[in-house]
C-alpha cells in the first residue's frame, strides 16, 4: 500500500475536480456531456457546495468554454456584454421595456479573423457545385455578420456559436428573480438561433428556468446534484486508498451522517480529521477510528463556519432593521426556520402554513399574506445584505421554504452560536430612516 497523494491534494474545500475522491455518481458525467451534445441549454443546480462546478469543469475544457460569473450586480443585459468581451467583441447593450435586447456592437480585424468560416476542400462534379454554393451562401452570411452593427439576440448567438465555445453561467441565483426571468426568456431564442448555455446555480427547485419560461420545457436539461450516502461513503473510500489509509466503519457513518447529503462538508470533516491524525507522516495501511479527533474536527469545523451563519443571522436582522416595515415578520420568520426539524429542511423545506403555526403557536399574531410576502423577499434580501451563498430560499410554486446550505444544519448541532432573537435587547427598525433597504433596485 503505497502513498501517493497528500492530504490536501485529495480532501478539502479546495480541491479541485481531479482528486481521487471525485465520484461520478449516476454516471453524471455522461449525463452533462450528452447534454452537451444535444441541442438543448442544460441547467445544473442544487445546494451549496454540492459539486457543481466540478462536474461542469471535468465536461468543459477552459479553452472550450465562455464563461461569465455572476455577482449581485449582474444583469441579464451585462451578462451578454461580459461573454462577447472575452470573445473580444466591443459591446453596448440595452434592453427595451419590452424585454428585447438593444445596442450596439463592433468587430476589431482581428476577432473578425478568428470568426471568418474556413474555405472548403476542393471537390468536383456535383459535389463540387454543392460545395460552391455552399461555400457562397456561407460567405454571404458571414459578410452580413460582419457589416452588423445593431445588436439582437441573433448576433449575439451566431458569435458565440462562432467562437466554437461554449456559453457558461455561474451563480445564476445572484440575478434578481426579475433578471432571471428575462434571461429565460431569452434563452429560447438564443437556442433556436443554435446557442445552447449552461445555467449553474444554488437552488433547490427542478426546472426553475421552465418555471420563468414555460416555452422551455424540453429545451433545458435539469441536472439537480444530490449525494446519496452511498455516493458520500465511495467518496471516503477512494479518498482514504489514495492515501493509503482507511476509515473505519463507525468514523465513516458518523461522518456522512454529520455533512447531512452534503459532499462540500464531507470534504472539510475528512480532510480536519486527517490533519488531527498526521496522515501524512503516518505509516501506509494506518486506520482511523472514531475517537477524540473526531470531536475535535467537529468542533474546529463549526467554529470556520461560524463567521458565515453568525453574520447571516446578523445581517438578516440588520437588514431588517433598514426595512421601513416588515420588521417583525423577518424576525419571527427566521426563528422559526431556524428552529425546524432536520427532516423537514432535508427534504422538501417547511410548508408556509406550517411556519406560519409555528410561528402563531409562539403567541405572535401574524397574518398569512403578511409572511407569504415577508417570503417571497427572502431570497433578494439575502444578496442585498451580502449572503454568499444563499442560505435558504422560497419555493413559490410549493410555497416553501428551502434550506440550500445543508453546513447550517452542522453548525447548529455543533456550534457555539447565540442568535439575535436570543438577545436582550429589543430590534427595531431604527435606520430606516438613515439607511433603508429597498429590495427592488
Amino acid at each position: 500500500m503505497t502513498r501517493k497523494y497528500k492530504v490536501d491534494e485529495v480532501f478539502g474545500v479546495g480541491v479541485g475536480n481531479s482528486t481521487p475522491a471525485y465520484v461520478d455518481r449516476g454516471n453524471l458525467d455522461s449525463v452533462f456531456k450528452r447534454g452537451l451534445e444535444a441541442s438543448r441549454h442544460v441547467s445544473v443546480h442544487g445546494g451549496s457546495k454540492q459539486g457543481k462546478t466540478w462536474l461542469r469543469k471535468r465536461g468543459l475544457k477552459p479553452e472550450e468554454s465562455v464563461v461569465v460569473q455572476c455577482t449581485t450586480t449582474s444583469t441579464s443585459v451585462s451578462i451578454l456584454e461580459e461573454a462577447l468581451a472575452q470573445l473580444g467583441v466591443t459591446a453596448k447593450l440595452g434592453r427595451t421595456q419590452t424585454g428585447s435586447l438593444t445596442g450596439e456592437v463592433g468587430l476589431s480585424s482581428a476577432v473578425k479573423a478568428r470568426f471568418s468560416v474556413p474555405f472548403l476542400g476542393q471537390a468536383s462534379g456535383e459535389a463540387g457545385a454543392t460545395a460552391k454554393a455552399t461555400k457562397a451562401s456561407e460567405s454571404e452570411t458571414q459578410e452580413q455578420f460582419f457589416a452588423q452593427t445593431a445588436a439582437n439576440l441573433h448576433w449575439v448567438a451566431e458569435a458565440v456559436t462562432r467562437s466554437q465555445k461554449r456559453f457558461v453561467i455561474e451563480d445564476f441565483h445572484y440575478l434578481p428573480e426579475e433578471e432571471q426571468r428575462i434571461f429565460a426568456s431569452w434563452m429560447k431564442a438564443l437556442g433556436e438561433y443554435g446557442c445552447h448555455l449552461v445555467i449553474i446555480g444554488v437552488w433547490a427547485q427542478s426546472h426553475l428556468l421552465s418555471y420563468f419560461n414555460g416555452d422551455l420545457e424540453g429545451r433545458v436539461d435539469d441536472i439537480h446534484l444530490e449525494w446519496s450516502n452511498e455516493d458520500l461513503h465511495a467518496v471516503l473510500t477512494q479518498g482514504a486508498e489514495a492515501l493509503a489509509i482507511s476509515f473505519s466503519e463507525t468514523l465513516s457513518n458518523a461522518l456522512i451522517s454529520d455533512a447531512y447529503g452534503n459532499v462540500g462538508l464531507l470534504h472539510r470533516l475528512a480532510h480536519e480529521i486527517c490533519i488531527l491524525e498526521k496522515v501524512d507522516d503516518a505509516q501506509a495501511g494506518f486506520e482511523i477510528g472514531r475517537n477524540a479527533s473526531l470531536t475535535d474536527a467537529r468542533r474546529d469545523v463549526a467554529a470556520q463556519m461560524s463567521g458565515r451563519f453568525e453574520t447571516f443571522a446578523a445581517n438578516f436582522v440588520r437588514g431588517m432593521r433598514r426595512m421601513p416595515e416588515g420588521l417583525v415578520v423577518y424576525l419571527h420568520l427566521l426563528r422559526a426556520f431556524t428552529a425546524s426539524d432536520d427532516a423537514d429542511l432535508l427534504a422538501k423545506g417547511v410548508d408556509s402554513r406550517d411556519l406560519l403555526k409555528a410561528i402563531q403557536d409562539e403567541g405572535i399574531s401574524l397574518r398569512g399574506s403578511d409572511l407569504t410576502q415577508a417570503l417571497e423577499r427572502v431570497d433578494q434580501l439575502q444578496v442585498k445584505i451580502q449572503i454568499s451563498p444563499p442560505v435558504l430560499t422560497y419555493h413559490r410554486a410549493g410555497k416553501r421554504v428551502q434550506l440550500v446550505d445543508r453546513a447550517f444544519l452542522f453548525f447548529r448541532k455543533y456550534g457555539e452560536h447565540t442568535w439575535p432573537w436570543d438577545e436582550p435587547d429589543e430590534i427595531d427598525n431604527d435606520l430606516a430612516g438613515s439607511a433603508p433597504l429597498d429590495l427592488f433596485s
